[in-house]
């Protein structure tokens, strides 16, 4: 139960994700703003999640992961309704910053318990758990668009994050007692004490992972409605083919993750990630550009999982501070790449200014390929996990 729970806030938050980046460049049509001015609902998202950061440590310190992970959920939630609840600039980059500070509490307390959780197989955990998330991202960009189709507006598809996370709410809340939930560990070393110089490059890839992302699925819809002439509807719903790919390669993963090291799965991915990009962009024919969309997601799907995993296991043992500081970085790419390729792109089109892609992915590979020494656990002999059927061990 805690397992599903914890699996299916994830899948709360990997929805609202990939509803709201399609979202964006629907909103910059109602609200008439440049380019660049959109982009800043992906900074107010990451200074929400730059907010949990600082923070949200403190909070689950202080009331604990059992409360505070359905605090987080309805912090999510009223971001969602702030954000879908007019067409003032003002306003809804406020809601993009609360569901980034709840979205992102909503992570950082997910990725302790499944790792403290599975033990060994934490990271397969946390990937598998992404991997729902990522499908129950399919279908958001999907009702995004129908719902401009039909004529309902894509608010109507963006809000069925709420319903979603009522629903988890209603089934888990009382069904997992706090005492299942593994608590935060007292951290072995000072607060003083600073971490490695191994954990901050591993942040990096933290940064330019979320960058790809973020750039890929907020942007890649402008590039398909302007270059490639797609309705802005089912421009929206090319983000899908992001979103497929990633939940195929998290969900079909368990086993590469339990056999081969991180360093060696983030390095394949980030070239998955390059080639599929490069169908994308050189297409000039929509269904060749969703098959590098759909291989770009493919690339995309065990960066964030295993580059998180990295950050906790280069922590010396303080997952949470870990995540904190991971969530900080990610969150500076959340805001900066989206908004700057936004920048740019009024100046050079969306198609051209998306060329950063590539370079993000040479620059992370470049952060794993100087670490000096590899992540613990992902490499672990443990059992290979079947979907729904995490083990839990001892720990």
């Amino acid at each position: 139960r805690l397992t599903w729970m914890t699996y299916l806030q994830l899948a709360v938050h990997g929805y609202f994700l990939y509803a709201f980046t399609p979202s964006v460049t629907l909103l910059r049509d109602d609200e008439h703003t440049s380019r660049a001015i959109s982009g800043l609902h992906g900074t107010g998202l990451a200074i929400g999640a730059m907010l949990t950061a600082v923070i949200g440590r403190r909070l689950v310190a202080r009331f604990g992961r059992a409360r505070m992970m359905w605090t987080a959920l309805a912090i999510l939630s009223l971001g969602v309704v702030v954000f879908v609840s007019c067409a003032v600039v003002a306003v809804t980059i406020a809601g993009a910053l609360l569901a980034g500070f709840g979205g992102t509490l909503v992570i950082n307390i997910a990725v302790p318990i499944l790792t403290a959780r599975h033990g060994a197989a934490g990271g397969a955990a946390v990937t598998q758990g992404n991997g729902l998330g990522a499908a129950c991202g399919i279908i958001a960009p999907l009702l995004v668009g129908g719902a401009v189709s039909i004529g309902v507006g894509w608010r109507a598809g963006v809000l069925v994050t709420v319903v979603f996370a009522a629903g988890v709410a209603v089934v888990f809340a009382r069904r997992v007692r706090p005492d299942e939930i593994p608590a935060a560990p007292v951290e072995p070393h000072p607060a003083g004490v600073r971490l490695s110089r191994e954990y901050w490059r591993a942040c990096f890839v933290i940064v330019m992972t979320n960058a790809i992302e973020f750039s890929m699925t907020i942007w890649s819809s402008d590039v398909l409605n302007h270059h490639d002439g797609l309705s802005k509807g089912t421009a929206a719903t090319g983000v899908t083919a992001i979103v497929t790919g990633m939940t195929i390669g998290r969900l079909s993963s368990g086993r590469l993750t339990l056999r081969y090291s991180a360093d060696t799965l983030l390095l394949f991915v980030f070239g998955v990630t390059v080639v599929g990009f490069g169908v994308f962009w050189v297409s000039t024919n929509p269904v060749l550009a969703f098959v590098g969309l759909f291989i770009a997601g493919l690339g995309i799907s065990l960066q964030y999982p295993l580059a998180i995993t990295r950050t906790v296991e280069f922590s010396d043992g303080r997952p949470d501070l870990a995540t904190a500081y991971a969530a900080l970085g990610g969150g500076f790419a959340v805001g900066a790449a989206p908004f700057g390729l936004g920048a740019l792109a009024d100046h050079v089109g969306s198609h051209t200014a998306m060329t950063v892609i590539p370079l993000f992915a040479l620059l992370a590979a470049v952060g794993v390929a100087t670490a000096r020494r590899p992540p613990k656990t992902l490499a672990a002999s443990a059992v290979p996990i079947a979907f729904g059927d995490v083990r839990p061990t001892t720990a």
